[in-house]
């Protein structure tokens, strides 16, 4: 099923961002609604900034991904790659 597929890797993708310290860094809170709690818009709207940076940034640099794998890669422990 697609949409249980894309809910999963949605799951995924929220953990990632987890992860590397985002949520803290942008003071999200969890548990909030992101959507509907006046205090969350500012932190979500910075962190949805954040993100479109990267994406203008890998446009600009595509061999940024590289780099950007390699930092990963060493976070979540995955050698040889």
């Amino acid at each position: 099923n697609w949409r249980r597929a894309r809910t999963r890797s949605l799951i995924q993708l929220g953990g990632l961002i987890e992860k590397a310290g985002l949520l803290d860094e942008f003071g999200i809170e969890l548990g909030a609604d992101l959507q509907k709690d006046e205090d969350m818009k500012k932190p979500v709207s910075a962190l949805l900034g954040a993100l479109l940076e990267v994406k203008d940034m890998h446009k600009q640099e595509p061999a940024a991904i590289d780099l950007w794998a390699l930092k990963g890669h060493k976070h979540l422990g995955i050698k040889g790659e």
